[in-house]
């Protein structure tokens, strides 16, 4: 690893291209927003590496709402869908090397 550069997840790619495909299905049919917990059994990927890719990667290209109401009961949900639902894998993917 060149000194200065930062260390990622080795599916990190790969990652994104999942939750992407998820939700841009789920666009595409109108479904609307989707917590993180139906992103990951959607995906087969745990929860919390849906919740950091999401944070991380892909909260530029998505529309993330957490409802104040359920976390005040003691229930945090994220609810995820795609900010624009025209956007593209590729642009999502020339966005994701340009942050790595």
């Amino acid at each position: 690893m060149v000194s200065g550069q930062r260390q990622f997840y080795k599916n990190t790619v790969a990652n994104v291209r999942k939750i992407f495909t998820v939700l841009k299905d789920s666009s595409s049919n109108d479904e609307g927003y989707l917590s993180v917990s139906e992103i990951a059994r959607r995906t087969g990927l745990h929860k919390w590496i849906v919740s950091r890719t999401i944070d991380i990667w892909m909260a530029p290209f998505l529309d993330i709402v957490i409802p104040e109401e359920l976390d005040q009961v003691g229930l945090k949900i994220k609810l995820v869908r795609l900010l624009k639902p025209t956007i593209t894998e590729e642009q999502v993917m020339r966005a994701l090397h340009i942050k790595m």
